[in-house]
């Protein structure tokens, strides 16, 4: 009787062993694999060959599983139904042997299909979950080697499959392992609920999918926001306008905001730093002229995806271009700044004066700047507000008052 229990033991063990090395296995990180594979891991060699063609490495599992099942199955069936049909019948009970053997035979398999599901399938499942790595790269050698043994049978199990699958409609061929961006959301907040990233992390990379999605307009300064200087300013009309506004790359047009000609870079004006006592400085002081020391301006139309702008800046080493519109005027400015906010939220320099678009004043009260864009307006408000017909709260009261 021990050995036969031994025996049932072993079988469900074996039964454990596959299906921990399937959970295993199927959530193994490729990518985490190929390093180690790089690095000379053999384990992660044998791990990467088995997963890059999983239809092969499920059916040697399968085999493996329906294997130890059918034996533990027919196993205690003849050595256990004898055993108890017979201690039933010693107990005098009147009904024919027959039918104690077949009830003895259901209990049995009833029985073993219990400590099979929880020692055979659900625990060692639960555990390959938890210590995926672990257990593949423990589980890798033998799981190969019996692949390699049952090639013949896996292959014919493997084109029976795919023969199927086809049937369906499906490519079995097909790969499937292409991520989508609203699956990288959902992990992200699920990382976020089990504190793998915090909040600001999530933003960012929330931010990172949005990028593409939004031309200029969404993010520029409006022109009629734009703080700009006259081409005939003079050197105290520019030194004012600097230390006024703080900007270190202005602007400068020659007739309207429409005609803007160039960029100042502030640091330009270091050369006409005046000293009365000296006549060279004084003379090119009082030569200076804001057109020659201006930097061409870096134009691109109103249609333009940020992320394309991005690239350009980058390649281009601009920090600043001048946005027009379809009619050739200019509808604002977008900087550098503008675009890494995007991703990483407000920066605010030493001389930038940090205020909220939207203030709560009372119970169902707010102050919100004109400028604040409607979509933003409102997930903060949680209401239904037309952000496909107007990009700011401006834009859209000026219409209603109009009506």
């Amino acid at each position: 009787m021990l050995i036969q229990i031994m025996v049932l033991v072993i079988l469900i063990l074996l039964n454990a062993f596959f299906a921990a090395s399937e959970i295993a296995l199927l959530s193994a990180n490729e990518n985490k694999l190929e390093r180690m594979a790089a690095k000379g891991n053999k384990k992660a060699v044998l791990l990467s060959k088995l997963i890059s063609e999983p239809s092969q490495f499920l059916a040697t599992i399968q085999i493996g599983i329906t294997l130890a099942g059918f034996l533990a199955s027919a196993f205690a069936s003849d050595s256990f139904a004898d055993v108890l049909a017979d201690a039933v019948m010693a107990s005098g009970i009147s009904i024919s042997r027959g039918i104690v053997k077949n009830v003895s035979m259901v209990l049995i398999t009833l029985l073993l299909s219990y400590f099979t599901l929880v020692f055979g399938e659900l625990v060692p499942k639960r555990l390959a979950m938890k210590r995926g790595e672990k257990i593949a790269m423990s589980v890798v050698r033998p799981l190969y080697y019996l692949a390699k043994g049952t090639y013949p049978f896996v292959k014919l199990l493997t084109l029976s499959t795919d023969l199927t699958v086809r049937l369906f409609g499906i490519d079995p061929n097909e790969d499937d392992n292409d991520i989508s961006e609203e699956e990288i959301r959902l992990m992200v907040d699920v990382g976020e609920e089990k504190g793998a990233i915090n909040e600001d992390e999530k933003n960012m990379i929330f931010n990172v999918f949005e990028f593409n999605n939004k031309t200029v307009t969404n993010i520029m300064t409006h022109r009629t926001n734009l703080a700009a200087l006259p081409l005939d300013s003079s050197l105290e009309d520019v030194v004012d306008f600097v230390q006024k506004w703080k900007f270190s790359r202005i602007p400068v047009y020659e007739d309207d905001l429409d005609d803007i000609v160039g960029i100042l870079h502030t640091k330009e004006l270091i050369n006409y730093f005046c000293t009365h006592s000296e006549n060279e400085d004084e003379t090119k002081c009082q030569s200076f002229k804001l057109a020659d020391i201006i930097k061409e301006p870096y134009v691109v139309p109103e249609s333009k995806r940020i992320d394309e702008l991005f690239k350009e800046m980058q390649l281009k080493q601009i920090h600043i271009a001048v946005i027009i519109d379809e009619y050739g005027g200019t509808a604002g400015i977008v900087t550098s700044e503008d675009l890494l906010e995007e991703i990483v939220g407000e920066i605010f320099d030493e001389y930038d004066r940090e205020y909220s678009e939207m203030v709560r004043i009372g119970p169902n009260k707010y102050r919100i700047i004109g400028s604040m864009e409607l979509d933003k307006l409102q997930k903060a408000l949680n209401v239904e507000l037309p952000t496909d017909e107007f990009e700011t709260l401006n834009g859209f009261l000026v219409s209603m008052l109009d009506d």
